[in-house]
């Protein structure tokens, strides 16, 4: 059977389309999710064995757009095979996940609301404790995600691109040695200084004279309880709309782009962007905590929104929808670092003096926190790439991960971390090139560009070209330069801790 691109695309945007609304609407809470499994078999066109194939055919007389286009339809197109295969253990993976709840002192809630709950108990005997338990729960689905990984590996060698890594970097275009090497430099360059801040943040707020720190502890402190009140999101929100609208970069308030900000039952604690139609149909998703955490998730969202919704209508269909997702991983940590921008907080929150002095110091060792436990969970995956025996690794994830944050991980947890294709490479990626965009951004229009509407316009000739150039050449179009650790390291020496 002949397979013709334009037919392969077509069902591209059929599938996609229909894992977008579903992701949407199941992890919002709004509907009950259908099967993975299901969904896939209604779109069998896709995963035939000569798919692949045709577009390798095409690829080898294309010209430049049309190969780039082709590149990442097959990547992608590789990437649903996979993600087909392993929809029986992920469906019932997620099913448990639903439906599980954990009880302490009386007091039941469900499995996925428990770091939200952690973040909101001062008691730290109790945060512990909910950590534990919840930790002993988790440890019941080890087997079902190691079956799953095992299957990855299978499904990965099936597509016979070369080894797990070498066909993770086709699929994804990374080059994961480069990162291992950007991921190492960036927890050397900043351990003296994360170790300082680590004893100033965390040992005088925690009592932790008789046990470590932990992940509950780190949890807490993102929570930011005592601050709630500057940082609650309706007013945070409004200051934010209120800047962009002097950018003249507004969202978009027609029904293109959506912020739901509601709490529903089923809906997920993790913040998401659906790009449902892009441009077109854009839903920014945020599971109110309450506080800081809620603002952080609101601006990394919104520069994912943001970009979706300034995205050419006039690309092609794989230059809006696929391509190097840390290109739009850095519009979401662009409009994230406003959270470490003194003079943005103090005119939204209103905080000044010692108590802005006080933020400033803690939200810096917080964002420094994230950027290596993300580089030391990446470590830790290329590790568990080249082991045979992934169960054996569980004390080799706690080692890694303790040592780099300096907050204990449970070994027990070790699985369940793990995401599928080496995100947390393109989660690095993307803290490069925003901080290339924001020293862009800063020499054309100073320190308080998130004001001035030239910024506005710049950011919107970027936005406009969707996901059409990678990371790399957006950066050399920035900064001139290839994309480096660099930027990244200069801006996180000049934080304050």
């Amino acid at each position: 059977m002949p397979f013709s691109i334009t037919e392969i695309r077509d069902r591209a945007k059929e599938l996609k389309r229909a894992i977008a609304f579903e992701r949407y609407s199941s992890q919002a809470g709004l509907k009950e999710r259908l099967p993975s499994e299901k969904l896939y078999k209604q779109h069998q066109f896709l995963l035939a064995p000569g798919v692949l194939p045709a577009i390798q055919r095409r690829l080898a007389a294309a010209s430049w757009d049309e190969r780039r286009r082709l590149t990442a339809l097959f990547n992608w197109v590789g990437c649903q095979r996979i993600e087909a295969q392993l929809a029986p253990l992920e469906d019932e993976l997620y099913s448990w996940e639903s439906v599980q709840t954990i009880s302490l002192a009386d007091r039941e809630i469900p499995l996925q609301r428990v770091s939200a709950t952690i973040m909101r108990t001062d008691q730290r005997s109790k945060r512990l404790a909910w950590e534990s338990v919840r930790d002993r729960r988790a440890e019941e689905a080890t087997a079902l995600r190691l079956d799953i990984l095992h299957r990855e590996r299978e499904a990965v060698g099936q597509l016979g691109l070369g080894s797990y890594i070498a066909s993770w970097e086709r699929l994804t275009g990374l080059n994961l040695r480069g990162i291992k090497q950007h991921a190492h430099d960036l927890l050397n360059h900043t351990d003296s200084a994360y170790r300082q801040m680590f004893q100033h943040e965390v040992n005088d707020r925690i009592e932790v004279q008789t046990e470590p720190a932990t992940r509950a502890d780190a949890q807490w402190l993102i929570g930011m309880r005592w601050l709630a009140q500057p940082f609650a999101i309706s007013p945070v929100l409004t200051g934010l709309r209120r800047d962009l609208e002097k950018m003249k970069l507004p969202l978009p308030y027609d029904g293109t782009v959506r912020i739901d900000l509601d709490r529903r039952r089923f809906k997920r604690v993790q913040s998401f962007c659906s790009g449902l139609q892009i441009p077109g149909n854009i839903v920014a998703v945020i599971f109110p905590v309450g506080g800081w955490v809620d603002v952080r998730s609101l601006l990394y969202e919104i520069g994912h929104a943001l970009h979706f919704a300034y995205t050419s209508p006039d690309l092609e269909w794989e230059e809006r929808n696929l391509g190097d997702t840390a290109v739009t991983d850095s519009f979401a940590y662009l409009f994230e670092s406003l959270t470490l921008d003194r003079a943005w907080i103090e005119s939204i929150t209103g905080l000044s003096t010692t108590a802005l002095d006080e933020y400033m110091s803690l939200a810096s060792f917080l964002q420094l926190y994230r950027i290596r436990q993300q580089a030391a969970q990446f470590l830790w995956e290329m590790e568990l790439a080249t082991s045979e025996n992934p169960g054996d690794l569980a004390g080799r994830y706690g080692e890694i991960l303790s040592e780099t944050t300096g907050f204990h991980y449970h070994p027990v947890t070790y699985i369940e971390d793990i995401n599928r294709g080496f995100s947390a490479a393109q989660q690095i990626r993307g803290r490069m090139l925003s901080a290339v965009m924001l020293d862009s951004l800063n020499d054309r229009f100073g320190q308080d560009w998130y004001h001035d509407p030239a910024a506005g316009k710049f950011l919107k000739e970027i936005f406009s070209a969707g996901q059409r150039d990678d990371a790399t050449q957006l950066a050399q179009q920035l900064g001139g330069q290839n994309l480096t650790l660099g930027p990244l390291l200069r801006q996180i020496d000049k934080w304050p801790g």
